[in-house]
């Protein structure tokens, strides 16, 4: 303002010397002189706020982005740590069924080996009761047969059963030891037959159940794991489709 007060005077003076001398003087126009130191002023003024503008639009920016991956970083975290936490108690979970399990059968296995001999103890006992109580029953059967048979003929075979009992009787007895030694022989056969099917038989059924029960473990592990990973593959696209939607907002909320 100071110098367009100078201009001014100067300008009065100028006019008055040039009024002085009778010629004519052409006056600036003050209005546009104003309008063109304003013009360039407010250029200038304009072009600060626009740098004072561009500055805080990239630090407020900067610290969005910055709030974003922070944000971001922090879900990773989150999610990795849910992730191998689930899988853990996963883990835990099938290897402490299969230990029970495995445990079962080992207990199992232990009492059917512990009691297995007293059983066919018992079994080659009862039958060798029944094969003496038969046999004896059959010597009783036989003798009073004998007896009676000798007895009633005594009389008129006095002679000829002198000489006849004694052969008859002897091969009486033979004939009956041979029986009952025969007998038990066949018998020691059929049971140690028995007992090795039998035998081979529990063993293969053991065998089978284990193997049944191994391969329906496995499974079952192999079932667990797959639906605990699509778990956590599904709670990942929950978290993902989550933080992306929240990421998105943010930035429509930018105005």
């Amino acid at each position: 303002m100071k110098a367009l007060k100078s201009k001014l005077a100067i300008g009065v003076i100028a006019t008055g010397l040039v009024a002085g001398m009778g010629t004519a003087f052409a006056a600036t126009d003050a209005g546009v002189q104003l309008q063109n130191w304003y013009n360039t002023a407010s250029t200038a003024a304009k072009l600060a706020v626009a740098g004072d503008f561009g500055t805080y639009y990239a630090t407020k920016a900067k610290a969005l982005d910055d709030n974003v991956d922070s944000g971001l970083n922090a879900a990773r975290v989150n999610i990795k740590t849910t992730g191998e936490a689930e899988l853990a108690g996963v883990k835990s979970a099938i290897n402490t069924q299969n230990s029970a399990y495995l445990n079962q059968i080992s207990d199992k296995k232990a009492s059917i080996t512990g009691s297995i001999g007293a059983e066919y103890d018992a079994l080659v006992n009862t039958t060798n009761a029944v094969t003496n109580a038969s046999l004896t029953a059959i010597g009783i059967a036989d003798t009073i047969e004998i007896t009676n048979g000798v007895r009633n003929h005594e009389g008129v075979y006095t002679t000829r059963l002198n000489d006849g009992a004694k052969t008859t009787s002897d091969a009486a007895t033979a004939a009956l030891t041979k029986q009952i030694v025969d007998t038990k022989a066949a018998l020691e056969v059929l049971l140690a037959t028995e007992k090795a099917t039998a035998t081979t038989e529990v063993k293969a059924n053991l065998d089978t159940k284990i193997s049944a029960l191994q391969t329906k473990l496995t499974e079952l592990t192999t079932q667990l794991q797959t639906a605990a990973q699509g778990r956590i593959a599904d709670r990942a696209d929950v978290l993902e489709t989550k933080a992306l939607s929240d990421l998105e907002n943010i930035v429509k909320s930018i105005n």
